[in-house]
């Protein structure tokens, strides 16, 4: 369909273009508009906290993981990530 692409995410269901998409592109599906500047330093401190890495191969995350991260992060599925330091 023409102009699919040109849809804000939030009409296209917060899905990327790719399995890997960039730090761009995961700031729009992630971040408010206001924030979305702020990205890079946020990813750097999700890493931290098991945050998929950049794949080096393809220059993206891997978006199921990204997902299943901040799914898990906010309490809506389990997807093998334990924020609790008890494990």
């Amino acid at each position: 369909m023409a102009g699919e692409r040109a849809r804000p995410a939030a009409s296209r269901g917060l899905e990327p273009s790719c399995l890997y998409p960039d730090e761009d592109e995961i700031a729009r599906l992630v971040c408010p508009k206001k924030r979305v500047a702020e990205w890079r330093g946020l990813a750097a401190v999700l890493e931290r906290q098991g945050f998929p890495p950049v794949d080096p191969e393809f220059g993206g995350r891997y978006w199921p993981a990204v997902k299943a991260f901040l799914d898990a992060r906010n309490g809506v599925a389990d997807h093998g990530f334990d924020r609790r330091s008890s494990r």
